[in-house]
């Protein structure tokens, strides 16, 4: 291969993760990575802060429960110590360019311990994740090379994750008002590569790779009103601060992250029975050109004992990212159980979701199974 024809070699894979901005507008291609693919154009694709009891409800119970690492003032209800840890595996179908791909990808997204410091206090810290940035993308084209239309395939992929930790405390001011506050700071590493294949084999494979480094942080709050007996009031909110890349000790890219609002509402008109209702709003469309604003929800109930109860629930909304000029969409169905044992110390909570994404001529269709295990020492 001629000096001249390695550089442009070289040149063009170096721009290969441009071309996955416009995946949409090229040609056909072939999606094999695991994560979501409406992540790929944007920072990633935003993960769930819900334990498995809340998310096989729609994620509606998570504003009310000190599980999940969504708001802190339920936290004020920890009676003793108590950690948690959660996974999931998920099946997906992704339909792109008449085109249907089946992947699949196991995560452990969330883990914890909470309990109280004080007749007053409770502590907590764990992570979940805030970002998932794993895919895979193949796509096939041509560029003339020495007055010759040469063919090439291109495989530009990306391993890895942001982590949200969080170190947070509630206090119940009254029996009728409970708040918490938390801090966030976000970490973890992405390994990219691109890689340039020509189908006449007498050219060399050109191939690039990067380990990025993310690092940010964020302060949240919540309050948690009873109302009346069997109805409670939640509201929280959180800001982040911006996510720098870095490579090589070197910043590559600050990008500013959302704002987040949020409200909930609990009904339980006897220990049976339990529904649940929240709001979210996050301002997405700071992260820049082609982020959206978003809105989602959740509705769920729980039915039957602690000891196994039954829960459902539905929870629909927009994704940030996405190809398009609109905010991709995305609805979701689950159901779920659990079971106590140990005289209640040891909790195994699962449950089944049913997701549908669609945006930009893209649609993912998603199952995923939950296991949650939560223990009381």
């Amino acid at each position: 291969m001629r000096r001249s024809d390695r550089w442009t070699g070289g040149r063009a894979v170096g721009t290969a993760v441009v071309a996955v901005a416009v995946l949409t507008a090229g040609p056909p291609v072939r999606l094999s990575g695991q994560d979501s693919q409406f992540g790929i154009r944007g920072l990633g694709t935003p993960g769930r802060w819900e334990s498995v009891r809340s998310r096989s409800a729609g994620g509606a119970f998570a504003p009310f429960d000190p599980l999940s690492p969504l708001a802190e003032a339920p936290l004020a209800d920890v009676g003793q110590l108590t950690a948690t840890a959660a996974g999931g595996t998920a099946h997906r179908d992704v339909l792109v360019g008449g085109t249907t791909t089946a992947l699949r990808t196991t995560r452990f997204p969330l883990m914890g311990v909470a309990g109280p410091v004080g007749t007053r206090l409770a502590v907590t810290t764990g992570f979940t994740t805030y970002l998932d940035k794993s895919w895979d993308v193949t796509l096939r084209d041509s560029l003339l090379l020495r007055g010759v239309l040469q063919r090439y395939t291109d495989d530009v992929t990306s391993d890895g994750s942001v982590a949200d930790v969080r170190f947070a405390a509630a206090s119940r001011l009254s029996r009728r008002i409970a708040i918490g506050a938390g801090v966030h700071v976000l970490a973890g590493s992405t390994r990219m590569t691109a890689e340039r294949r020509f189908d006449d084999s007498t050219f060399h494979t050109v191939q690039q790779s990067a380990e990025v480094r993310y690092d940010g942080f964020g302060v949240s709050g919540s309050v948690l009103i009873g109302v009346a007996p069997g109805l409670s009031l939640a509201g929280w909110a959180r800001s982040d601060s911006r996510l720098r890349a870095t490579v090589a000790d070197t910043t590559s890219a600050v990008t500013d992250l959302p704002r987040m609002a949020g409200a909930g509402v609990l009904f339980a008109p006897s220990p049976s029975a339990r529904f649940a209702a929240s709001a979210v709003w996050r301002s997405w469309s700071k992260a820049g050109a082609g982020a959206f604003d978003t809105w989602s929800w959740s509705a769920g109930a729980e039915f039957g004992s602690h000891r196994m109860p039954i829960r459902l629930g539905a929870r629909g909304g927009q994704m940030p990212f996405g190809p398009g000029t609109k905010a991709p969409t995305e609805v979701a169905g689950s159901l779920g159980t659990g079971r106590g044992f140990a005289q209640g110390r040891a909790l195994i909570d699962v449950g089944l979701e049913r997701l549908e994404r669609r945006g930009g001529g893209l649609t993912e269709r998603v199952w995923t199974v939950l296991v949650g295990l939560t223990v009381r020492p």
